[in-house]
């Protein structure tokens, strides 16, 4: 295929994209607002990403991690940024700031996660911007929400959304060293959900001819993610965390192969179920011990029940398990290590995943936003922006000369390739 045809191809794909024709301009970093707009952008809109000149420190951190970080392969960028133009400004110059607003002015979204008192410093903060640009909705993302004695405070997801919410300490054994938490969950899940805000005010946007402001943050969406378990942990329930292996419920815990490893097994239905696990593991006198016939009775003997059930399966292999459970229509699964996840037939079978080659010809497999559509087509995976890569290319299409373009470089206002 043509270069040519190869372009026209691409384009009727993002005209046919749900998103298409909507523009986001961003002013992010790291992981929360980043992982909304590449959502957008794989569903079709125009994200156009706004770094300093020093660029957004997320292109570095991918070491911390033993990744590469660097212009020839850079994952972490490419999970975050991939399918967006990418542009540098320094907005602490009054040029730069012209720029953006030129930017806004012909945007549908603004996302950012930057403080609110950094936003209302430079006139980016809500109030200023709905005057000048009535239909633009306006996305903001903070640690511990807008209001509050904490409003203030900056906030990652370890901090905001794992430690605050109970997380780290409640889903270990007692007494244990706290939780380590998984990088960029909490953060994942803020963006995720922000997509679905994002999209509801433009559907909205539509009915009233108005914009509108919708904000999330990291603490308030830990406490909506944990909300069954915050529930059951008030006074007025009991449900005391963290919980000891002997204080889980038995039909739905990890237990220990002959292989060594571990599988997990969920009956929420357990009168429906009881029999057909007892049979499954070849203890059917266990049917009708007095101990274990109603959910009940059987929480109320935990304790006697897990150790009967640990030994049980550990009579055979996982793989035996768990052909054994899913004939007896049980739901099963073995526990798998995040190594196993690129190589799983089913992620590739849905497109949970897929191959990216970098600039120096090496190739890894990277996670896909997870949303699937039926009839219409998403934005194909191309690689996160280069610091300034497209500035001279946004700058011209927003009406500057070249002669300007290269000015506003050697007055460092912009970085441009």
């Amino acid at each position: 295929m043509t270069p040519t045809a190869h372009s026209k191809e691409l384009s009727m794909m993002e005209n046919s994209s749900p998103l298409a024709g909507i523009r986001v301009v961003e002013l992010t970093s790291y992981v929360a607002a980043p992982s909304c707009s590449r959502i957008l952008a794989d569903w079709g809109a125009e994200v156009i990403k706004v770094e300093p000149p020093s660029g957004d420190i997320w292109r570095y951190f991918g070491t911390t991690m033993f990744t590469p970080a660097n212009e020839e392969e850079n994952p972490f960028w490419d999970i975050m940024n991939s399918n967006k133009r990418g542009i540098a400004l320094d907005l602490k110059l009054t040029e730069g700031q012209e720029i953006l607003h030129k930017l806004l002015k012909r945007a549908d979204v603004f996302l950012t996660n930057a403080r609110p008192d950094v936003l209302k410093k430079m006139n980016l903060d809500y109030e200023s911007l709905k005057e000048k640009y009535p239909g633009l909705i306006y996305a903001l993302v903070t640690g511990f929400g807008e209001n509050g004695p904490d409003a203030h405070k900056p906030g990652f997801d370890i901090v905001a959304y794992w430690a605050r919410s109970g997380f780290l300490v409640d889903l270990v054994k007692p007494d244990e060293y706290p939780l380590y938490s998984p990088a960029g969950f909490g953060d994942l899940s803020v963006g995720s959900a922000l997509f679905g805000g994002i999209c509801a005010s433009l559907f909205n946007r539509q009915k009233t001819g108005s914009g509108e402001k919708i904000s999330i943050s990291l603490y308030g969406t830990a406490i909506w993610f944990s909300a069954i378990l915050i529930t059951a942990a008030q006074e007025r329930y009991g449900n005391k965390f963290p919980k000891a292996r002997m204080e889980g419920n038995p039909m739905a815990i990890p237990y220990r192969c002959k292989d060594g490893e571990w599988i997990i097994i969920a009956i929420l239905e357990y009168e429906r179920h009881w029999s057909a696990l007892c049979k499954a593991v070849e203890r059917e006198e266990l049917i009708f011990d007095r101990r274990f016939k109603t959910r009940a009775d059987m929480l109320a003997h935990r304790g006697e029940l897990i150790p009967i059930l640990e030994e049980a399966f550990a009579s055979k292999e996982s793989d035996e398990w768990i052909d054994l459970l899913e004939e007896a229509e049980i739901v099963v699964e073995r526990i798998r290590h995040f190594r196993e996840v690129p190589k799983d037939e089913q992620a590739w079978a849905n497109n949970f995943v897929y191959e990216t080659r970098f600039a120096n010809g090496e190739k890894a497999i990277l996670p896909n936003t997870p949303l699937k559509l039926a009839e219409c087509r998403l934005s194909p995976c191309k690689r996160g922006p280069l610091l300034g890569e497209h500035t001279k290319e946004v700058l011209e299409e927003l009406g500057y000369s070249l002669e300007q373009i290269e000015q506003m470089k050697k007055n460092k206002i912009v970085v441009s390739r």
